[in-house]
């Protein structure tokens, strides 16, 4: 429960940062048609969708060790980690309490670049569901990254 309620307050604040939210889902949808405008442009596909897709997702997932980093710097600038360590909160509830917002970002995130990539040429198959999947898996590390 005292996660839970430390996560809600950890989405609010990236939610509140109008930075995490273009370099989280704006940046990435950019230059994903960035790329794709230059690949029709130029003689030989340099920039394939199929190809391009899980590179701009996983170059997405990079933000995410950001934000934690970030949130958990400012946390600590402003004597707020300092506070919550008086209360009965354990280093899970930490752990679950950073984590859980910035994991559905990161689903959010990969879904985005899906769906922008299926409106510019992508056909979608079932494996593009083992790829969320090994996003997923990806951004825990990343997160995790963040947090050290």
């Amino acid at each position: 429960m005292r996660a839970l309620a430390f996560a809600g307050r950890c989405t609010k604040e990236i939610v509140r940062d109008p930075i995490s939210l273009f370099f989280g889902i704006v940046f990435p949808i950019i230059l994903m048609m960035i790329l794709t405008a230059i690949n029709r442009n130029v003689p030989e596909a340099l920039f394939n969708i199929e190809h391009l897709t899980p590179g701009i997702a996983i170059f997405s997932l990079s933000f995410i060790a950001l934000f934690v980093a970030q949130t958990l710097a400012k946390d600590r600038s402003t004597s707020y980690l300092i506070r919550l360590l008086t209360t009965p909160m354990k280093a899970s509830d930490f752990i679950i309490g950073y984590t859980l917002p910035l994991g559905i970002f990161a689903v959010l995130q990969s879904i985005t670049c899906f769906i922008t990539a299926y409106f510019l040429g992508l056909e979608l198959s079932f494996y593009h569901l083992f790829a969320l999947i090994a996003l997923l898996i990806t951004s825990t590390i990343f997160i995790g990254i963040g947090l050290l």
